[in-house]
């Protein structure tokens, strides 16, 4: 804005100033004025030879006069031969010689204390007009500038106020007003950061609406789901309170609901734990120091096969421990076997043997379960919560959670990069 100000001040200074001069050397040449303070000098000349008895001789006081009143040029002839000059830049000899010059005829005369003389002289007469139109051209541009820089500064103070108006509607909630952008100076850039700002707090808000709902529908659906067993189970109990179970097989077939209706209230409280933690966990989790493939897996898998054998499942391991190292968290290990086993129990065929094995393949080691699935039952939640918390557990790991379905077979594979290390 300055700059455009200062070139804007300066074009008018330019052409202002140009079309001024004109004007007053137009003033100049058809008024009398210069030959009029031309008389009043001469006059005051006249006066001074009086009062000082000055002969065209004295050149000391005519030069003095000549300095105090501010003549640019004095010369004196008497008759064709000049005596006196203000401006003596050569010798004697060249003024002795010069000739009689053209403006010899525009002269006045002066009497001298030795004889009359003829007087031409030149001052600056018009310089006081010059001055002033001068310093009117510069403060006419001044103003000019200041003018340009105002009306640039309020327009831009102006849309700062219409920035801060869409502001106080952000403010109250509205992110469906966008903010108008003006130009491309940094106010515009504010605007349009403005604009993403708004845009995301929009994005974020809906997203924070979406999962908040999702989490209150979880959080009833669960509810609703623990209730069921949690009324059966209270049933069982009573039974077994009552005097209906008179022998020890009828009082283990109730042990044994009630252990399964158990369960099944773990299955779903776990369930709902861990959606609990989802998208709440740290960017980068701290792993523990490299082990063994086969000590961290070895007595969880155990211990997921005895669990699946006593649901009534049948399963067959092909696990190789090769003495590979890698790093993990064994909290999450334990959450995700147990995720696994309980999909196992939820969806895998009984009929059909449960496979367990262990994977080596390109710099990565894990583990692989294929089953047949059965027949989706009612009643059996079907969340998938189990399944997500895996993968988020893995990614977090640094590792990898695939899934393939086809033919009725589902075949999981839960793999870790290896460790840098290997014991020898």
């Amino acid at each position: 804005m300055v700059l455009a100000s200062g070139i804007t001040a300066g074009l008018f200074f330019c052409v202002f100033g140009t079309l001024a001069d004109r004007g007053l050397d137009r003033y100049l040449e058809e008024s009398s004025y210069l030959e009029e303070a031309e008389g009043d000098m001469v006059q005051e000349l006249q006066d001074y030879v009086i009062e000082n008895g000055i002969r065209t001789s004295d050149s000391t006081l005519l030069s003095s006069w000549v300095k105090k009143n501010s003549i640019v040029y004095l010369e004196i002839y008497r008759g064709d031969l000049l005596v006196y000059v203000s401006d003596k830049t050569e010798n004697e000899d060249f003024y002795e010689d010069l000739e009689v010059p053209y403006y010899r005829e525009s002269y006045y005369e002066v009497l001298f204390a030795d004889g009359t003389a003829e007087v031409f002289l030149t001052g600056a007469f018009a310089y006081r007009y010059q001055m002033y139109v001068m310093v009117g051209e510069i403060l006419a541009s001044f103003l000019v500038f200041l003018v340009c820089f105002i009306w640039g500064v309020r327009k831009r103070i102006s849309y700062i106020q219409e920035l801060h108006q869409e502001i106080g509607i952000m403010e109250g909630g509205c992110l469906d007003h966008s903010i108008l952008v003006k130009g491309k100076d940094e106010l515009a850039e504010l605007a349009e950061g403005l604009n993403q700002l708004r845009q995301s707090l929009k994005e974020n808000i809906e997203k924070e609406q979406e999962l908040r709902q999702a989490n209150q529908n979880l959080i009833v659906g669960m509810a609703h789901d623990l209730r069921t067993p949690l009324t059966a189970l209270t049933v069982y109990i009573q039974v077994m309170q009552s005097e209906v179970c008179d022998s020890q097989e009828e009082r283990d077939y109730y042990l044994k609901k009630m252990m399964a209706k158990a369960v099944q209230m773990k299955e779903l409280s776990d369930c709902l734990f861990e959606c609990s933690q989802i998208g709440d966990r740290k960017k980068e989790e701290i792993l523990e120091e490299p082990r063994l493939f086969q000590s961290v897996f070895e007595d969880c898998l155990s211990e997921m096969a005895m669990f699946l054998e006593n649901q009534g499942y049948m399963v067959e391991a092909d696990l190789e421990w090769k003495r590979e190292k890698i790093r993990v968290r064994m909290d999450y290990i334990g959450r995700i076997v147990d995720n696994l086993g309980m999909n196992l129990v939820k969806y895998a065929d009984a009929g059909e043997p449960v496979y367990l094995k262990t994977v080596y393949e390109k710099g990565m080691v894990g583990i692989e379960i294929h089953n047949r699935v059965r027949e989706f039952q009612e009643g059996i939640p079907s969340t998938k919560i189990g399944l997500e918390n895996v993968r988020a557990m893995m990614s977090d790991m640094g590792g990898s959670c695939e899934e393939e379905t086809g033919g009725g077979i589902y075949r999981i594979r839960i793999l870790f990069p290896e460790g840098e290390q290997q014991i020898k």
